[in-house]
C-alpha cells in the first residue's frame, strides 16, 4: 500500500512539472513586442458625429459643460439619468464633449435639466437617408 501511494505521488508530480511551462523555454527565440511610443490621439467630436450619422440615428446632441471643464463622474450621472430613451453615449475629445445619439428625440424636460450644466447643440437628420430614397425610386422605375 506504501509503495502504491509513493508511485501515485511520484507520477503525479511527473505529470505536474511537465504540465507547467517554464517561462523561459516560452520565450526564447521571440522578441519582445515594442511598446508604442506616442499615445493615440483623443476621438474628437467629428467621427463620433460621422458614426452616429452612418449609424442611421435621427437626433444627435452633443453636451459640453459650460464652464468648459471635462466631463467627470456626476456629469455622466446626470447625463445618464436624462438621456434613457438615447441608443449611444460616446465621449470625445479626451472628455471635453459627449455624444448622445438615438431615434427619440430627448423630452422638452431631460433637455432643461440638462441645459443647466451644458451647452448643448442638436443635429436632426431626415427620416429616411438618401441613399435608400434613392433606392426607392430605382426601385420603382423597374
Amino acid at each position: 500500500m506504501r509503495k502504491e501511494l509513493q508511485l501515485i505521488l511520484l507520477s503525479a508530480v511527473c505529470l505536474g512539472s511537465i504540465a507547467c511551462a517554464n517561462e523561459g523555454i516560452l520565450k526564447a527565440g521571440k522578441t519582445p513586442e515594442a511598446t508604442p511610443a506616442e499615445s493615440p490621439t483623443p476621438k474628437n467630436f467629428e467621427s463620433d458625429l460621422r458614426a452616429a450619422k452612418d449609424a442611421g440615428y435621427l437626433f444627435i446632441y452633443l453636451m459640453r459643460r459650460k464652464d468648459g471643464g471635462k466631463i467627470d463622474y456626476h456629469d455622466k450621472l446626470l447625463l445618464s439619468s436624462h438621456t434613457g430613451v438615447a441608443k449611444r453615449r460616446a465621449a470625445s475629445e479626451d472628455g471635453l464633449a459627449y455624444t448622445i445619439a438615438g431615434n427619440e428625440p430627448l423630452p422638452e424636460a431631460d433637455l432643461n435639466a440638462l441645459h443647466q450644466r451644458f451647452l448643448i447643440s442638436i443635429l436632426k437628420q431626415d427620416k429616411q437617408p438618401a441613399n435608400s430614397a434613392q433606392n426607392s425610386a430605382t426601385n420603382s422605375a423597374k
